[in-house]
């Protein structure tokens, strides 16, 4: 007899891709001492602490995940998938990172 799988049991959740991690640029005071989703990992969130460098990436505690419409780390059981939200600013590209023009 074929036995379930654990996906089954799991909600359906929308997945799209993002093409960047939601890192805002911390470029605006409007960014300053916020909280912004991470779009590639739900159990992180990015930290704007002083206008013009770059985002600290902060980790919720253990079994929760960033809820971006309560703008804080809920239980796992009580988060649930939002649409991504842009931040008002990206950061600014270096000579380390690479852009991709395709």
């Amino acid at each position: 007899m074929p036995t379930a799988t654990a996906a089954a049991h799991l909600p359906i959740q929308k997945r799209k891709y993002h093409e960047h991690n939601g890192e805002p640029g911390c470029q605006s005071l409007e960014e300053m001492n916020r909280m912004f989703r991470n779009f590639w990992d739900p159990t992180a969130y990015w930290v704007c602490d002083t206008q013009g460098t770059r985002a600290r990436l902060q980790r919720c505690p253990k079994s929760q995940l960033y809820s971006e419409e309560l703008g804080r780390c809920v239980h796992y059981t009580d988060w649930s998938w939002s649409d991504f939200k842009e931040p008002p600013s990206r950061p600014k590209a270096t000579s380390t990172q690479s852009v991709s023009t395709q």
